[in-house]
């Protein structure tokens, strides 16, 4: 019992450091930068692969600790208000953290992905609306509803696809090391 506690503390740091290595990473890659904030985000494999290796209540843990590494490295930091910060930075990490709660079926780490960047997208999309509107718009305007929705959507949908990819990959190279069953 104490040395399996031990294991998933010791792969909750792991996939904590990795989050780090990953989060670095994208931003030494110009292209996938977006102008006004929101990337192609590398780190999210990571914190998908942690929640399907040690389920979903240790991914968001392992999520929350990602961000307050990333928040004491200086990122994760565009603050308005913390209903913001809330829809900017939280929430999308806590639901790549539950993404193996989504997870059902034959094809489960790729549903656990897509529902889980789907309430990313969702939470970016709120925030974009309500907090960065356009140029000369207004906030919760049909403008700024667009803006937001085209804005955030080609990251995200970027991400999506870069994590459906190397999520599993990465889990079956542990699983071929044995480092996990």
């Amino acid at each position: 019992m104490k040395n399996e506690k031990t294991r998933e503390l010791t792969f909750m740091a792991l996939y904590v450091a990795l989050y780090i290595v990953f989060w670095y990473l994208g931003k030494l890659v110009p292209f996938l930068q977006m102008p006004q904030g929101g990337s192609i985000e590398l780190q999210f494999a990571v914190l998908f692969v942690a929640s399907f290796h040690l389920g979903w209540k240790k991914g968001i843990a392992v999520s929350m600790l990602s961000w307050l590494a990333e928040l004491i490295l200086g990122g994760a930091n565009w603050y308005l208000n913390p209903m913001q910060y809330l829809l900017d930075y939280i929430l999308p990490l806590a639901a790549a953290g539950a993404a193996d709660l989504f997870a059902k079926g034959k094809n489960r780490y790729i549903l656990g992905v897509v529902i889980a960047m789907i309430l990313k997208y969702a939470s970016t999309v709120l925030s974009g609306v309500y907090f960065w509107p356009p140029e000369n718009g207004v906030a919760g305007s049909g403008a700024a509803w667009v803006y937001s929705l085209s804005y955030n959507l080609w990251y995200n949908l970027a991400t999506c696809v870069v994590c459906v990819i190397l999520a599993p990959i990465l889990l079956k190279h542990l699983k071929r090391m044995k480092l996990i069953s």
